[in-house]
């Protein structure tokens, strides 16, 4: 293969959404389009990905049930951070203490879906796609909104993976990623012969390559107005949500960005490594927050912090938990109203040894468009939810 291909299929590789950009648009047009938004909202989800233990995330310390099912993993003492009588954050979310309390964290019960599915890569899909019924989407219910929005310049972008998750992508699009900025300096466009150029599966490289730069171009434009926040920690996590951070301050960012933390699949000693993610998660998700507080951008940027499933009730035989079904959803900042919202789950009144979902994430996620975001959320999610008007009760009247 030539350089120059190599080159072009690098760059096209680079920032897979540049068919999402509206064709013809240029960085001037683009920039005084985004002067006219100076204080829209944000979005930024956070997937936990393998399978959030919700039970230790949200511990349940007055329900002897849990400390039965559990009686090695079972979460108690001083360092649990103590939310009320009934409920505390497990002992390595201490950054979210101040949160609580001032009301940016709000706690969503059990929420899940219908007939959940146990493994990993099909409710992965179901989050992401919006339908439980689809064997097959190829489509994500952001995309989707997203694409509806003609004046949405950026298209929303998942941080941190060679591959937009399924969430982002559309029927013309697979979506557009960041692994970090240096990634997006690049000097100048690769040129290919003019006959390569014309027709082909060449022509269609080099048309997402010349987006692929332009978007490169934008979005270090984007981040060169703003400075790194201080007072993060040291994780990859932290790392991209101050990023994240200089995007949501700039009135020209996306609008919407998404990222993962991995290794939440706990089947054997789940004690150390949960809790040495949670302690990411909550560090890092503390200092996004008291970064954009600093000159109150915390106030119109929402974090939704989600996992495919939770785990089951009962601990196993190898220090660990097993795919489960229902689990708590965390938002921090935005216009959540703070707090523990929803029913707390039952810990004796089971699905075949697992929680009962008491709140649809579908619900969840068609709030935060509508309400929040407002977008149209109608026809993005199946069943009783096609026509975008469930509510989840997570933002503030």
């Amino acid at each position: 293969m030539s350089q120059t291909r190599r080159d072009f299929l690098r760059l096209a590789g680079t920032a897979g959404a540049g068919a999402m950009l509206l064709p013809g648009a240029t960085w001037a047009a683009a920039h005084a389009a985004a002067a006219q938004q100076d204080s829209k909202r944000r979005l930024v989800l956070i997937f936990l990905e393998g399978g959030n233990d919700g039970l230790n995330t949200l511990v349940p310390t007055s329900d002897d049930s849990y400390y039965k099912a559990r009686p090695e993993l079972g979460l108690k003492g001083e360092g649990l951070v103590k939310l009320n009588d009934d409920f505390a954050l497990h002992p390595s979310l201490g950054a979210w203490r101040g949160l609580f309390d001032e009301g940016a964290l709000s706690v969503l019960q059990a929420v899940g879906y219908d007939r959940p599915d146990y493994s990993h890569f099909i409710s992965r899909d179901i989050w992401h796609s919006g339908k439980r019924n689809n064997p097959k989407p190829n489509a994500g219910w952001l995309g989707a909104a997203a694409d509806s929005q003609s004046s949405a310049l950026l298209p929303p972008v998942a941080l941190g993976v060679s591959e937009a998750p399924l969430l982002l992508k559309t029927q013309r699009s697979n979506g557009l990623t960041v692994g970090d900025m240096e990634s997006f300096y690049v000097d100048r466009l690769p040129q290919m012969p003019e006959e390569m150029s014309q027709s082909g599966a060449l022509a269609l490289i080099h048309q997402a390559s010349s987006l692929a730069y332009e978007t490169s171009n934008r979005l270090r434009a984007v981040a060169a107005k703003v400075p790194e926040g201080k007072h993060y920690p040291d994780s990859a996590l932290a790392d991209r949500l101050k990023l994240m951070a200089r995007f949501a301050r700039a009135d020209d960012g996306p609008q919407v960005m998404w990222t993962r933390l991995g290794g939440f699949d706990t089947h054997a000693l789940q004690l150390g490594a949960h809790a040495s993610l949670l302690q990411q998660l909550g560090e890092a998700t503390a200092a996004f927050h008291n970064d954009l507080a600093v000159d109150g951008r915390d106030k119109n940027t929402m974090v939704l912090i989600y996992s495919e499933f939770g785990r089951r009730v009962a601990e196993n035989g190898s220090a660990g938990t097993d795919h489960g079904a229902a689990a708590p959803m965390f938002a921090i900042g935005g216009g959540a109203k703070g707090g523990l919202i929803g029913k707390a789950p039952s810990l004796t009144d089971l699905d075949h040894g697992n929680l009962k979902a008491g709140i649809d994430f579908r619900a969840v996620f068609s709030e935060c468009l509508s309400d929040w975001l407002g977008w149209p959320a109608h026809d993005l999610f199946d069943g009783k939810f096609a026509d975008g008007n469930a509510k989840a009760g997570l933002l503030k009247a």
